[in-house]
């Protein structure tokens, strides 16, 4: 990865199982990487590939029958100007009381269902209030008054009067941006956005990320940023990861995602962007679909969409092979000690 200054969280070679009357299900086989203060992390790929599993892993909040089977989610919190304290928050006891006072203060999240994620039972300002005094010295005046700093914030017009409305009053892209308030209203170290603008306009979307963005720079937040818009991704990011099937397959900084991918998964959705162009061209896309996690191929799983796969991918599972300091990739391509046996036997 990148050099170690302002790391925020580092993780690695994270496991993310799922154990059903079916079978097990990886959904993050081996997920490594860091998140900086003051950085934007893009995580991509399509439905299905574990980004949102690997996001929840953060905050030990796996839906049951999920689990955390391996690997270290190491967060350094600065307790003051000269002291850094590390938590490994993949051994903390999910219900537990560390890892509950992270969850909103040093973590926040912002979830990708804004319609079920807030309680129909309580008002909005109930919601966001609950939040503030939780994890600060706050009373309840004072929580109120930063409920409301928060909601006219993101964008919410007449916030006096919707902090005291129940979530089923409201539409999708009042309820996103109600839980968007609540992420940041205790300042996070880190924000995790699952899809945040999917319920959202377009002028809407351009306003919530430009206030991200400006937290960012105000706050040194780092943010983990979940999304399909690969426009989205070229505006924003510092790194990129992109997913497939539980693997993180490429990371590099977005000017080399963009510019010189590698790994032809990364090509093929950059080859399914859609252009303007001056003359009618037709859309590439990629082959199949994200097989079923009880169906996963042998040796890379990739393999069966591959326009580039050779005989031994079927075979044999790629490691992850460092390209340059801070560009990693998840194929066989560019493993010359896999491919040698091969050639021997061909030969």
């Amino acid at each position: 990865m990148a050099d170690n200054n302002n790391v925020l969280i580092h993780v690695r070679d994270l496991k993310v199982h799922f154990f059903t009357n079916e079978g097990v299900v990886r959904a993050v086989d081996g997920a490594t990487f860091d998140i900086h203060s003051g950085k934007t992390l893009c995580m991509v790929g399509e439905s299905g590939c574990g980004k949102s599993v690997t996001a929840r892993a953060l905050l030990q909040i796996v839906h049951r029958p999920g689990k955390i089977v391996n690997g270290d989610i190491v967060l350094y919190r600065k307790k003051s100007q000269d002291q850094i304290e590390e938590i490994n928050i993949s051994k903390l006891e999910p219900k537990g009381r560390a890892i509950r006072s992270i969850r909103g203060k040093e973590i926040s999240m912002i979830f990708q269902e804004p319609m079920t994620s807030l309680s129909p039972m309580y008002t909005v300002g109930n919601q966001i209030m609950e939040a503030i005094m939780l994890h600060t010295k706050a009373d309840k005046k004072q929580a109120r008054e930063r409920a409301l700093e928060m909601l006219e914030l993101v964008g919410i017009p007449r916030p006096q009067r919707i902090i005291d409305e129940y979530p089923f009053r409201l539409s999708g892209g009042m309820r996103q941006r109600a839980m968007i308030a609540m992420a940041l209203s205790c300042n996070p170290s880190l924000l995790i956005a699952d899809e945040p603008t999917t319920a959202l306009d377009v002028t809407t979307q351009a306003q919530i990320i430009d206030l991200m963005l400006d937290l960012q720079k105000d706050y040194d937040m780092g943010i983990m940023f979940i999304t399909h818009d690969l426009g989205v991704v070229a505006e924003i990011a510092d790194n990129v990861a992109v997913m497939y099937l539980g693997n993180i397959v490429e990371y590099s900084d977005v000017y080399t995602i963009f510019n010189n991918p590698q790994h032809p998964y990364t090509q093929s959705l950059l080859r399914s962007i859609p252009k303007v162009t001056a003359t009618r061209e037709k859309l590439e896309v990629i082959r199949g679909m994200v097989p079923s996690p009880f169906r996963r191929p042998s040796g890379c799983p990739f393999h069966p969409r591959c326009p580039k796969a050779m005989p031994l991918c079927s075979q044999v599972e790629p490691r992850t092979i460092n390209l340059t300091e801070n560009h990693q990739v998840h194929c066989l391509l560019f493993d010359e000690d896999a491919k040698k046996p091969a050639r021997e036997m061909a030969s």
